[in-house]
């Protein structure tokens, strides 16, 4: 119903606007270019202080660590002064099914024209970016961190842990495993916030601190890499932004729908990493400025499965 009465709306005043026009001088007028965006957004996500940490010690006492991976490590930001303190939730862009149909009235004709493709139509083929933003001045710092490493285990005649278990050799008694120390570096220069739904969080490895101990550094306190299946790093079906040259005195109608059954994301508990239903925003650029006298509506309610129309006369 909503989508029946801006298009009613949408026609209406494209006829008045047309009324009014010279379309022998319109002709003449050069064309612009159009970019259309969409993005999920006006939901909200849990806010981490991120670091990047390093073995740098080991057992051994050998050059180098046994594990060169960098890691990431998570945790979360509290709210100030509530007991106790709940996690901060700060606005976030999600990666959100959604579909798209673009129209043009051009200035010599009285019928809109589909001029997007039909990949777009699938509410099943367009993800928005995940949330990308870093905010940059977190003050909290962290020490070099010594851990004992319990977790070697025998297997045949040898120690399994990246060469950080000490044995006897294969022709003596039974081996033996001795608990491994390790340290670790939190890297100068990575202090950075993140949120639950920033692509780097998602994907990033499994810490070995979770195995070490899955209270201390366990679930929820450190393991960045929370989400079942993140999804696809970029645009699916069709490129975004959608780009089109719009001639002057055309037309311009935008029409786009969250799909109802986007996977979201989840942690590994099945909890979603964002809370609020998102909002679907579709903005327009002419020439790179954006433009905000747009008719219609350019953003759906925070309500499962809605969408938006807008329309845009170029003059």
């Amino acid at each position: 119903m909503r989508f029946a009465a801006r298009l009613t709306g949408v026609l209406l005043l494209t006829v008045g606007l047309l009324a009014g026009c010279d379309k022998a001088q319109i002709a003449q007028l050069e064309s612009q270019n159009a970019t259309i965006t969409i993005t999920a957004s006006d939901t909200l996500a849990e806010l981490f202080n991120v670091w990047d940490f390093t073995e740098i010690t080991d057992l051994d006492m050998m050059n180098g660590p046994d594990d060169p991976t960098v890691y990431l490590y998570c945790e979360s930001v509290p709210v100030v002064g509530t007991p106790p303190p709940p996690p901060i939730q700060i606005p976030v862009q999600t990666a959100w099914q959604h579909s798209l149909r673009v129209s043009v009235l051009r200035a010599d004709s009285t019928e809109f024209e589909q001029i997007s493709d039909d990949m777009y139509l699938s509410s099943t083929s367009n993800l928005t970016p995940y949330d990308d933003q870093v905010i940059f001045g977190n003050n909290v710092t962290k020490s070099d961190l010594t851990v004992m490493d319990g977790t070697c285990t025998l297997s045949g005649d040898s120690c399994l842990v990246d060469m950080d278990c000490l044995s006897v050799p294969s022709s003596g008694p039974v081996d033996t495993c001795s608990v491994v120390l390790r340290t670790f570096h939190w890297a100068n220069g990575t202090k950075r916030q993140l949120t639950a739904i920033n692509r780097n969080v998602i994907v990033a490895t499994s810490n070995p601190l979770n195995d070490f101990d899955r209270v201390t550094y366990g679930f929820r306190n450190g393991l960045c890499s929370v989400s079942i299946d993140p999804g696809p790093s970029s645009l699916g079906g069709a490129p975004q932004p959608f780009t089109f040259e719009l001639g002057k005195g055309d037309t311009l109608k935008v029409e786009a729908r969250k799909a109802v059954h986007s996977p979201g994301f989840v942690d590994q508990m099945g909890n979603p990493l964002t809370v609020i239903e998102p909002k679907l925003v579709g903005r327009l650029a002419i020439d790179g400025t954006n433009i905000t006298n747009l008719g219609g509506d350019a953003s759906s309610a925070s309500v499962v499965g809605d969408g938006f129309s807008f329309f845009y006369s170029s003059r």
